[in-house]
């Protein structure tokens, strides 16, 4: 299709994209802080993250790392120590609050009014029982 009026002198075509590059670890973490960081930034979308999200991102993945040694410790076959608990506790309630910051979670991903016209049309979508019934009369009687 042949484009109508006059063609911009701004159309440039040179096949790069404008996006940033993705975040990196700093190398203040740990080896395995550092691999959940890359696997975090890694299956997100590439502009997800922003140089500004580095201080948050960083504390999401040692709070993670701390829960998931806590977890380990709390885990094992004697009586597990109460204070180890609570402090797991505490750690993944900041790592909810890290996600939703970071907008991990799929609460701070999704807009609730989008989710509800989904859930109406999808609501929408599903045929009621009946449906069929009243549709089988119909062509039986003319």
């Amino acid at each position: 299709m042949i484009q109508r009026g006059r063609k911009s002198s701004n159309v440039v075509a040179l096949g790069v994209t404008a996006s940033s590059p993705r975040l990196t670890p700093p190398a203040t973490l740990t080896k395995a802080e550092r691999a959940l960081f890359d696997e975090l930034v890694g299956s997100s979308d590439p502009q997800h993250f922003v140089p500004s999200d580095m201080p948050l991102l960083v504390s999401f993945v040692q709070a993670t790392q701390l829960a998931r040694s806590l977890a380990s410790t709390a885990a094992k076959p004697s009586k597990p120590d109460p204070t180890v608990i609570g402090s797991w506790e505490k750690v993944t309630r900041v790592m909810a609050m890290l996600a939703t910051r970071l907008r991990l979670a799929p609460q701070a991903r999704n807009d609730p009014k989008t989710v509800g016209v989904r859930q109406r049309n999808a609501a929408m979508l599903i045929k009621p029982p009946w449906a069929d019934e009243d549709e089988d009369e119909d062509d039986d009687d003319g």
